[in-house]
């Protein structure tokens, strides 16, 4: 019902990188299959193009030029890094994107990378707006902010800087800023970047689903996108409920009673 069988024609009005990266993005990379929403029949909704979509129980973010939920702040260099690496010193791959990146996207050429940002770059923004912050309750905040240096800090710093190449950084990171399944997700389940010749030691990052309950992960997900200049909406004990039935993630392990 929806397949295009029209092979593909170079537009005349464009250069040769611009026409080359339709034909990656559009055919052999196939990005649109996740990261574009579908209609109610499974259709592409055309007019989304490339502006997130849910994938399973993991969300293709938003990859137009966007500023806020896309990726209108990168730069070539960095969409070239993460579709060759995993990695561009903000966002690392994981989930079915580490396995993209893994098993395709970093075996492109430069000439590849360079055309595939020259059109991501022309497409149309998507329309989401900047995120509006949620201001938590000072206890929830502060036994938050307790949690994450016990837990988090000592991969993604005390003050969210992460780890260049292995770990994302979490101050001013606009794609942690929006939907936050792919966060929940990797908290109850753990996450692992892909192995790739440029960044041969792919970090782990274990599961906590055995340690948190799903409102202490919301906490911990409300005090990271709302510090260190982030401003995102409130992620509710229901949504990592939700997302730990889905994913069959176990619940927190229950402390004996001492006899």
């Amino acid at each position: 019902m929806f397949f295009d069988n029209r092979a593909f024609k170079p537009q005349s009005a464009q250069n040769d990188a611009w026409n080359r990266g339709k034909y990656i993005v559009d055919g052999p990379a196939h990005c649109s299959v996740c990261h574009t929403a579908r209609n109610a029949l499974g259709g592409e909704i055309s007019s989304q193009f490339l502006q997130g979509g849910n994938l399973g129980t993991w969300y293709a973010p938003d990859i137009s030029p966007n500023p806020h939920a896309g990726i209108g702040k990168w730069s070539d260099e960095q969409i070239a890094d993460y579709l060759k690496t995993g990695s561009n010193g903000e966002s690392v791959a994981a989930g079915p994107m580490a396995e993209a990146v893994e098993h395709s996207t970093q075996y492109f050429n430069d000439q590849d990378l360079k055309a595939i940002a020259t059109y991501l770059r022309s497409l149309p923004a998507s329309a989401t707006a900047k995120p509006t912050a949620f201001v938590m309750d000072k206890t929830k905040h502060d036994q938050a902010a307790l949690r994450y240096e016990v837990d988090c800090s000592a991969c993604h710093g005390l003050s969210g800087e992460g780890i260049t190449g292995m770990v994302p950084a979490f101050a001013g990171n606009t794609a942690m800023q929006n939907d936050p399944t792919n966060m929940i997700h990797a908290l109850l389940d753990g996450a692992r970047a892909p192995h790739t010749e440029g960044r041969p030691t792919s970090a782990g990052m274990p599961a906590f689903s055995w340690k948190l309950n799903d409102q202490e992960m919301a906490d911990v997900l409300n005090y990271v996108r709302n510090s260190w200049g982030n401003e995102a909406a409130e992620v509710k004990a229901s949504d990592v409920a939700t997302l730990r039935k889905a994913t069959d993630a176990g619940d927190k392990l229950k402390v004996p009673a001492a006899k």
